[in-house]
């Protein structure tokens, strides 16, 4: 490899940074399961009109989690079901960002090479 397509390698290397897929699982999945416990709380403290059911949108992701409802357990549930599917799919976007990155690093240098060759 020249040293004009290792120079060219370590700048693109730099500015496409690998993304960490562990940290980024963590991060959505905090986020998540503290927007799930949040919006069952407020719908909690709000309450509803005597004999009506409280949050019933919210309560049709019983479909989905099971053991889900709109109540204080339910919150927590609700938030350690939405942390996981959060960090599950944290972790897949940051793999497929790092894989798409790895791809086309590898696609500059070896057009770098080859450009070298051909000039030479």
């Amino acid at each position: 490899m020249g040293k004009a397509a290792g120079k060219d390698k370590a700048i693109l290397m730099a500015a496409f940074a690998k993304m960490d897929s562990v940290a980024l699982a963590v991060a959505l999945g905090s986020i998540l399961g503290l927007l799930m416990f949040v919006l069952t709380a407020v719908l909690l403290i709000q309450g509803a009109a005597p004999g009506v059911e409280v949050g019933p949108h919210l309560a049709l992701f019983n479909i989905y989690l099971p053991g889900y409802e709109v109540s204080w357990p339910g919150a927590f549930l609700g938030a350690a079901y939405f942390w996981v599917l959060g960090a599950i799919a944290g972790f897949i976007l940051a793999t497929l960002w790092n894989m798409t990155h790895h791809l086309f690093v590898a696609a500059i240098v070896v057009r770098a090479i080859w450009w070298d060759m051909m000039a030479d």
